[in-house]
């Protein structure tokens, strides 16, 4: 299907039951889709923008943050909105209570890398989804030269951080966007529109992260973890 094509698989379900009303299905119907899909960002590794809302939130305690559930997306379309108009590709949430924590993107979670070799990323707390190429990347990491550091991660920090140039790197990461740069940030500071650019945004370790992921899901390379499937027969 072309460099950067996949095939996307995805299952679902809906309450299916003669009931008009507030109360968990007791009934639901199950289906799984799938179809050819495009990269999700069709520049491919060309470095993003991410607007950082401190305004809206994508999920809160006590919600369905962990689930792929389509009210997270839903809860994400405004702030979404407000960043295309900044010219921005994704939007950056923080944590419902405070709006300090980094929590994820829209669709993506998020990675950054320090000038030692850390890779942060905050813990899947119950609001965060705990994405599958988000615990391969971590698996992938130590094997790279990465050390994996799940922690909570404040915006001050971030992006002082970046200014000071302990952070290096910084990169979304999801099904459909795979491994993607972020070149720099972009949030509103009163009534003014601050910019905070990475010094590398395609830099060495997202170059090589994103390389072993695709090259094991293309099979050009050896899966030492166990991670490919077959499921139909080559002809």
């Amino acid at each position: 299907m072309g460099d950067e094509m996949s095939y996307y698989i995805r299952p679902f379900m809906f309450a299916n039951e003669e009931f008009l009303g507030v109360h968990s299905a007791g009934n639901v119907t199950y289906a799984v889709i799938g179809g050819p899909a495009a990269p999700y960002f069709a520049d491919g590794m060309t470095p993003v923008d991410i607007w950082v809302t401190t305004t809206y939130s994508r999920s809160g305690d006590g919600g369905t943050g962990a689930a792929k559930c389509g009210g997270n997306y839903a809860a994400s379309l405004e702030a979404q909105r407000e960043g295309a108009q900044q010219g921005c590709s994704q939007v950056l949430f923080t944590d419902a209570a405070t709006h300090e924590w980094v929590e994820e993107l829209g669709g993506m979670n998020f990675f950054a890398v320090t000038n030692d070799g850390a890779l942060i990323t905050p813990p899947a707390s119950g609001t965060i989804l705990e994405g599958v190429t988000r615990d391969s990347i971590l698996t992938l990491a130590p094997s790279l030269g990465y050390t994996p550091d799940i922690r909570p991660i404040s915006l001050t920090e971030l992006f002082a951080s970046i200014v000071e140039g302990d952070i290096r790197e910084a990169f979304a990461c999801g099904t459909a966007a795979v491994v993607t740069p972020i070149g720099r940030f972009v949030r509103r500071v009163g009534q003014d529109v601050e910019v905070i650019p990475l010094e590398t945004p395609l830099g060495e370790a997202t170059r090589a992260i994103r390389t072993a992921l695709v090259d094991i899901q293309w099979g050009r390379t050896d899966d030492e973890y166990g991670w490919m499937h077959q499921v139909t027969e080559a002809r």
